[in-house]
């Protein structure tokens, strides 16, 4: 006797029949699993974009720094570290003064327009007292520039002891010696340079003072302060006197 047996599979076409997981747990727990790892692999479409730190998102500062400012410099101006234009011309606070920083007009303008007497603000470390100096043109002149003529070649640019330590002129209140001190202003573009000179007080100044002066007088500013003293010295000479360190000035040297 012969036996048919049903087809489970109602279409003749199909002849094979896929593997059935006889645990449908564990595959929706590993379809879980999949799908988690593909997430992290890729971006959410609104997540925000990561740039590293040194890649610039600025599309103008493309080629240069940001703390790069192109500035055009006019006439009289000076650019300084931040990019802004520093005007090299000031007020003249005192007749002997240009309306340049750190320089002084020459003696024969001064001698021009009757300037004779240079003058200085004292203070007394004594008595506390303050009083206005005044110092021969062409006296003081005249003995700084021996004093320079007899001593310069043993000095090898360096500022002899007493530019270094100077002789102070007597209080005419108290009447104590050396006990008066030049005024120095604290804003460095009205120093009375003129005066220091003359009184041979500059080495009352700071470094930050000397500093001052030779930068804008084109001297070199590194070095100890007896070469920048001496340098200082020799430049406000030459800029009252020009042509100090040549023959024609022995006028002054005799």
């Amino acid at each position: 006797m012969q036996t048919f047996c049903p087809n489970p599979n109602p279409n003749p076409n199909l002849n094979h029949v896929p593997n059935v997981n006889p645990n449908p747990s564990l595959a929706t727990f590993s379809n879980h699993n999949n799908n988690c790892l593909s997430m992290q692999s890729t971006n959410p479409p609104n997540a925000p974009v990561v740039v590293p730190k040194n890649v610039s998102t600025d599309t103008n500062s493309l080629g240069r720094s940001r703390r790069t400012v192109c500035i055009r410099r006019g006439k009289g101006m000076k650019e300084t570290v931040r990019g802004k234009a520093k005007n090299e011309t000031i007020p003249a606070l005192f007749p002997w003064m240009k309306n340049q920083r750190a320089s002084v007009h020459s003696k024969q303008y001064l001698s021009e327009n009757n300037i004779h007497t240079i003058k200085g603000k004292v203070h007394c470390k004594r008595c506390d007292h303050e009083f206005e100096l005044s110092l021969d043109l062409e006296e003081k002149l005249k003995d700084l520039c021996q004093f320079i003529s007899r001593g310069k070649n043993k000095w090898h640019n360096r500022a002899p002891r007493v530019w270094m330590n100077p002789v102070f002129p007597k209080c005419p209140l108290c009447g104590r010696d050396s006990s008066t001190r030049p005024i120095i202003a604290k804003n460095k573009k009205e120093i009375n340079w003129l005066f220091l000179l003359l009184g041979q007080m500059l080495g009352c100044c700071t470094l930050n003072h000397l500093k001052y002066f030779c930068k804008h007088n084109e001297i070199h500013r590194t070095g100890a302060k007896d070469r920048l003293l001496y340098d200082i010295y020799e430049n406000l000479i030459n800029q009252l006197v020009p042509g100090f360190l040549s023959k024609s000035w022995c006028i002054y040297c005799h």
